[in-house]
């Protein structure tokens, strides 16, 4: 068994190093599109691909965002892919907390995919009062553990699929969704919001993305912050890129006691709550099966039953 992640990059130089050092440890290939970073970000990637053989830097192009991007990247580099691989979708501000070259290999046969418990990782108003007193203790170079401490697991989606050589993904999917999903979540932490500066910047990419025609980022614009600080009011992207630039950033501080704290110690708290439920799916018996007739006539079998 074998993993290979897809990371599509754009301006995170500040944290891109540690995310692809920290999947190098359990990536056997991890294939980088960056889409237009202007912070360095690139030259990261090519000098850690150098350190690190897992690392492949695919291409940099500067192309409008789309949710299907990753595909194109998949349909590059499947032929290094085996029946039974794990592809992964590795965003350039996650680390995992499982192992998944431990957990992925505890996956039964039956099951085609894996969603991640993503733990989210929020700036404070805390953070804010730290950041007022020293702002250095946020500057890029210093370790993501010492800059984000307060979370809420309040998100779920896919992250892993197991490699078939009959999987098409166009570049209309973000995923190729098929199969069953693996009832247990990876548990992963995800750095999105670290700093000031970062914040700012993350915003101005996604709204100038969304002006251009990318069907992503929507999140951006009716995020899961809002929920947490029990906001009702919802912030459009227009509204979003015609503010003042330092104001944006401050509509992203969550209050730090409506969140849990990171003591570094292992012990994390999961919300099934508030993450979205996985979808049960239906077991793709492919290699017991011959015949693209025999399969759909299985598939629809089994919907049926799992409908009853």
């Amino acid at each position: 068994m074998k993993i290979h992640a897809i990371c599509v990059v754009k301006d995170e130089s500040d944290i891109v190093a540690q995310t692809l050092k920290s999947a190098a440890q359990w990536c056997d290939h991890i294939y980088i599109l960056d889409n237009g970073s202007t912070d360095r970000t690139w030259e990261k990637v090519l000098d850690l691909a150098r350190e690190y053989q897992q690392i492949t830097p695919y291409k940099q192009d500067n192309c409008v965002f789309y949710n299907g991007l990753r595909g194109e990247v998949f349909q590059h580099y499947r032929f290094k892919a085996a029946e039974g691989d794990w592809w992964c979708r590795l965003d350039a501000d996650e680390i995992y907390i499982d192992d998944p070259r431990i957990f992925l290999a505890k996956v039964p046969h039956e099951y085609q995919a894996v969603w991640a418990a993503s733990f989210q990782y929020y700036f404070t108003d805390k953070d804010l009062e730290r950041y007022q007193q020293k702002p250095s203790l946020y500057a890029n170079d210093v370790p993501i553990e010492q800059k984000c401490h307060y979370y809420l697991n309040n998100w779920s989606e896919p992250r892993f699929f197991r490699y078939d050589k009959r999987i098409v993904w166009d570049r209309n999917q973000g995923w190729p969704h098929f199969g069953a999903f693996y009832p247990v979540r990876i548990r992963l932490k995800h750095y999105q919001y670290r700093s000031p500066q970062q914040i700012q910047r993350r915003v101005n990419i996604r709204c100038e993305a969304r002006v251009k025609g990318s069907d992503g980022f929507l999140h951006e614009a009716q995020s899961n912050w809002e929920v947490v600080t029990n906001n009702s009011s919802r912030m459009s992207f227009d509204a979003l890129r015609i503010q003042p630039p330092e104001e944006v950033w401050k509509k992203r501080i969550v209050k730090a006691s409506q969140l849990n704290y990171d003591a570094h110690n292992g012990n994390y708290v999961m919300r099934e709550d508030l993450m979205p439920k996985i979808p049960s799916g239906i077991p793709i018996l492919i290699n017991k099966t011959r015949g693209l007739k025999k399969y759909k006539l299985l598939k629809k079998i089994l919907r049926v039953l799992l409908l009853k």
